[in-house]
């Protein structure tokens, strides 16, 4: 080694024994984690892969081992767990365990100071899974304008923590994964919100259009808005790929999660009811029927569907153009058709019906009277910032 290289080799070796996260950020700033030898008992790795959602409809994503959605994942709620995390792509990233209740150098969240995965590295978590339930994973790496980053692409996976008793009994389990690919930018307008339940404001709902109006009139074209030419569910465009296959008589626990990065999606089945008995991975104090299921982006259901109308049906989107684009699947009863038979799967637009959460709330709980009261004002300045849309509350 010549002079000048040793010099610069062991300058940089002393500046890495001073810096904490960017250089060494394979291995999570836990104990437990440098601890614990031989083989994972998960192990994921991120990479890009080829996946076809469609009839020679095949996109290139980053994905969690070589599959979208990434594996299930099924954790025992309370007993510790060691995943090994393999970062193949050129840039750093971040897996979050969304909805359980971790240490931040596992969370895998920047903003609570996990540790970047760096770039062609790996690091190895250990941690006690928790609280049991429906919960997920997925990339948050922040996506900014770059449509091709963060949970635009296809790093979204389930996680299942399993309790020490399931709130309702069922015959088997189903898990979907709601996702859109191929986003673009747009200058449109906002998703209507008449499905949910409540009174709206109408000084309140005028002063944000009295915005928008003064906004265009200032020569503002609308705020970038995202939109999607692929909608899938578990990968797979309405059609394309294998049915949910029941049978008469069986009570099919749903799991299904909203893995968009900015759509509101709605579910439904005809002549089928969902009785809700979690959100979010939680068990709802009263679990309830209703006709449709609506999920926010991240949101996740579990659900009971009781199979007692045969034949070919739609599981899909409420919305006719995203629906046609594939956000559907098939459910397709036992003997519904014969070997050789084709029947078109039906779809009937099931009528309409508000979204309420108060509706899966314990109607015998008397709710306290506040001990405070802070009202919140969520405003839209138009374009504000570079063309998109910057939030407020309370100004």
């Amino acid at each position: 080694m010549q002079r000048r290289e040793f010099l610069k080799a062991s300058g940089l070796a002393a500046l890495a024994a001073g810096l904490p996260a960017v250089g060494r950020a394979a291995q999570p700033m836990t104990a437990a984690a440098t601890t614990v030898a031989g083989p994972a008992d998960y192990t994921v790795h991120i990479d890009t892969g080829l996946i076809e959602v469609g009839p020679q409809r095949i996109l290139s994503m980053t994905t969690y081992n070589g599959q979208f959605p990434g594996p299930l994942l099924r954790f025992k709620a309370g007993k510790p767990v060691t995943v090994d995390i393999h970062n193949h792509t050129d840039t750093s990233e971040q897996l979050h365990w969304h909805g359980q209740f971790l240490p931040d150098s596992v969370d895998g969240a920047a903003e609570e100071r996990t540790p970047y995965i760096p770039a062609h590295g790996m690091r190895r978590e250990v941690f006690v899974p928790g609280p049991a339930g429906f919960r997920f994973y997925h990339t948050h790496v922040r996506a900014g304008a770059n449509l091709h980053r963060g949970q635009y692409d296809g790093q979204v996976g389930p996680v299942y923590i399993e309790p020490s008793h399931e709130p309702g009994a069922f015959d088997r389990e189903v898990f979907l994964t709601l996702k859109e690919f191929e986003p673009f930018f747009s200058q449109g307008g906002d998703m209507a919100m008449d499905f949910l339940a409540g009174a709206a404001d109408p000084a309140l709902k005028q002063r944000g259009e009295d915005a928008m109006r003064a906004s265009l009139a200032r020569g503002m074209k609308k705020g970038y808005e995202v939109g999607y030419r692929i909608f899938t569910i578990n990968g797979r465009q309405l059609g394309f790929g294998e049915p949910v296959r029941v049978q008469r008589g069986e009570r099919v626990l749903f799991h299904i999660l909203n893995g968009s990065a900015t759509e509101i999606r709605s579910l439904a089945l005809p002549g089928h009811r969902f009785k809700v008995l979690a959100l979010d991975g939680n068990p709802v104090p009263h679990p309830a029927e209703v006709p449709v299921l609506w999920l926010g982006t991240a949101e996740r259901i579990s659900t009971i569907v009781e199979m007692e109308q045969p034949g070919v049906w739609v599981l899909g989107d409420l919305a006719d153009d995203d629906r046609a684009r594939g956000m559907g699947i098939v459910v397709e009863y036992a003997g519904a058709k014969g070997k050789s038979e084709w029947r078109k799967p039906e779809w009937r637009k099931p009528p309409p019906m508000q979204w309420d959460y108060r509706r899966f709330a314990d109607p015998s709980r008397r709710v306290p009277t506040p001990d405070e009261v802070i009202e919140m004002s969520f405003a839209k300045d138009n374009a504000a910032d570079h063309g998109f849309n910057r939030w407020t509350i309370n100004g």
